[in-house]
């Protein structure tokens, strides 16, 4: 988890947006000015040593916020970070098609003229931009952006790399002479071929471990009694990683939930902490994330119909609970939060064989004979993808913790994606349903639960 700021139009200035990147990265603030370009990185450092961005290489400087879980492809180096120049040059503008990792990443080849600004496959860590009258600008958040006048701020789509030739604005040509080129991240293949769970499987196993080794900062899961935080809990302790577990006690099966403790409190390592619903919990992380997040208002639809909903990510009830987690969390020293999110809107859809569980379902969880005649659903990437997304990000952020996201690993997905329509329908989010079963985790099976 770090904040980022690069512009060609200005240094980052003093105000609201730069407190929300420091709260991000609170562990080294650098600042600095490459050529033409002011560059800020507040860092949280969770792998390797403390090492301050840019990267700059042969007339290249990159900057970044996230996690390169294959950086060791490339050479061996102090932080992952590192290795993202070296994977340009062997890669090219399409580099980050060949990261394993989660990630936003600015890089700028002045030898060239060539800006490079990209998300991952899900956008997990958000980057927002600015390219107008030969100003260019990024930020984690849109706030810094605008404090330092920048206009026409808009948030890089998810699975997108834009590659930016800058030769023209250099040279104070028109800025109509600016040129700009998108390529996918990630291309999905569509095929439903595989009909076993056992791709699956392995993947996920392999989801956790690179999200968990090397890492200096201790890992929290919210557990609640649901499927996603079942499975990430069971395989944390398969793994023998050590790890706290925060439930929340309201809306969940308490005889899951204390079964599930149990398992845990034999564990070395491992240990769980309750916490009980209060108006005063609610109202104190609500002012907390309401002073230190900028506004955000989600946007969730479906495909099916015309439901739509638009509401402030400060007002939804699942932020403000996930706020008085992460204070719980920063307060015992655990500072990477392994999430289950992404679950519901690839495995499930929010839905069980074309019952809708929420409006904004967009095809019930239904998997039909040709992927392709769906595919990419409106929540696949966007929708409450995009937006819950947010929530963790800006909520996470606003406490300097790290959140991480083992649905979302590319490999992951894939196999997901590539398994039997039969196998994807044969039960409520089946893949997960497969994996507590074999486990012997103790599950509800075929109904949506979770905080």
């Amino acid at each position: 988890m770090c904040g980022i700021y690069c512009s060609n139009l200005s240094a980052l200035k003093k105000g609201y947006g730069e407190r929300l990147l420091n709260l991000r990265g609170p562990d080294n603030l650098s600042e600095i000015q490459v050529e033409d370009f002011f560059i800020s990185h507040s860092l949280l450092s969770i792998t390797g040593d403390i090492t301050p961005q840019p990267f700059i290489k042969n007339n290249i400087a990159c900057l970044y916020n996230g996690e390169i879980y294959n950086h060791k492809d490339y050479g061996n180096y102090d932080s992952d970070g590192e290795a993202l120049i070296d994977a340009y040059l062997r890669d090219g503008v399409l580099f980050p098609q060949n990261l394993d990792g989660e990630f936003a990443i600015a890089l700028i080849d002045f030898s060239k003229n060539l800006l490079i600004v990209s998300t991952d496959t899900f956008s997990t860590k958000p980057i927002y931009y600015s390219l107008e009258d030969r100003a260019f600008g990024c930020s984690s958040y849109r706030s810094p952006l605008e404090d330092s006048d920048h206009k026409n701020i808009k948030k890089l789509p998810p699975n997108t790399i834009r590659v930016i030739n800058m030769a023209h604005a250099r040279a104070g040509m028109s800025p109509r002479s600016w040129t700009s080129t998108d390529h996918v991240v990630t291309d999905f293949n569509l095929e439903q071929k595989n009909n076993t769970f056992e791709g699956w499987i392995r993947a996920f196993e392999k989801s956790i471990e690179k999200r968990t080794q090397n890492c200096r900062k201790k890992i929290f899961i919210g557990l609640s009694s649901g499927h996603d935080s079942g499975a990430i809990y069971n395989e944390l302790i398969n793994q023998k990683t050590s790890f706290k577990a925060y439930s929340v006690k309201g809306s969940e099966n308490d005889h899951i939930i204390d079964q599930r403790k149990k398992i845990i409190e034999f564990e070395t390592d491992c240990y769980h902490k309750t916490l009980f619903k209060s108006e005063d919990a609610y109202e104190k992380a609500h002012s907390y994330i309401s002073k230190n997040t900028e506004p955000y208002n989600y946007v969730i639809k479906s495909d099916y119909g015309d439901y739509g909903e638009n509401c402030k990510l400060v007002d939804d009830s699942g932020s403000n609970w996930l706020s008085w987690v992460c204070e719980h969390a920063r307060n015992d020293g655990y500072k990477v939060c392994l999430s289950g999110m992404g679950a519901d809107e690839i495995i499930s859809d929010y839905g069980f064989r074309g019952n809708r569980y929420f409006m904004h379902s967009n095809f019930g969880g239904n998997f039909p004979d040709n992927l392709e005649d769906i595919f990419p659903w409106g929540c696949f990437f966007g929708s409450s993808m995009e937006s819950y997304m947010i929530k963790e990000e800006y909520v996470g952020g606003a406490y300097g913790i790290e959140t991480r996201y083992p649905f979302l690993d590319k490999k992951l997905v894939q196999e997901f994606l590539n398994l039997e329509k039969d196998l994807k329908n044969s039960n409520y989010k089946s893949v997960l349903h497969e994996y507590l079963l074999r486990e012997n985790v103790p599950f509800i099976p075929n109904i949506k639960m979770g905080f």
